[in-house]
């Protein structure tokens, strides 16, 4: 089912979830599913712990929903789950978080073998950005994500994450900087390798 997010239709759906109507669920989870899935995988690294996580999200989201005030947007208040589910799936697998962010091994992926206009391609573009992203810290990856993937404003990140908007704002700058400078370092890489 293919839902148009509109202000007034995201209300009606929402009223529709607090009353425990099928197609008010529905229109939530098809709205913010994929979102909601990449910011659990960034933090657990892993396919089916953040299906886990993203499932686990939205039962509480739900089961809470009379809670939900609307001091905030409900992806923001969402998000804020995920996220906080997503560090509690990792605590409980012991997982160091500081392992997260650590740079991909030498044979995490091979890019010998394309051509510059290869580079050019949306895909090979995407992919680059991709592992770029990955060389970040995990903070810094999060407020990336949600700024230009989910589109969040600082004030809604920084209520997802539970940090003021100095730091959100210094997270972004940090993290602008660190993607372009590991885009640099991948793509060096690669006209060396066509040289």
């Amino acid at each position: 089912m293919i839902f148009r997010k509109t202000k007034h239709h995201e209300d009606a759906f929402l009223e529709q979830a607090i009353r425990g109507e099928r197609a008010g669920l529905e229109y939530l989870v098809s709205a913010y599913k994929d979102l909601a899935y990449t910011v659990a995988f960034r933090i657990v690294m892993n396919k089916e712990d953040a299906e886990e996580v993203v499932q686990d999200s939205f039962l509480r989201a739900f089961a809470s929903l009379e809670k939900f005030k609307r001091a905030s947007k409900f992806s923001t208040w969402l998000f804020r789950i995920v996220y906080n589910t997503a560090l509690t799936k990792v605590k409980d697998k012991k997982i160091q978080l500081s392992e997260l962010g650590n740079p991909l091994d030498d044979n995490a992926f091979d890019i010998s073998d394309h051509s510059e206009y290869d580079l050019l391609k949306k895909g090979e573009r995407e992919k680059f950005v991709g592992l770029a992203l990955n060389r970040l810290s995990q903070e810094d990856h999060a407020v990336i994500s949600y700024f230009y993937i989910g589109e969040k404003s600082i004030s809604e990140i920084s209520e997802i994450l539970g940090l003021k908007t100095s730091a959100i704002k210094m997270r972004l700058l940090r993290g602008r900087k660190q993607l372009e400078a590991e885009l640099k370092i991948l793509l060096n890489m690669e006209i060396k390798d066509l040289l």
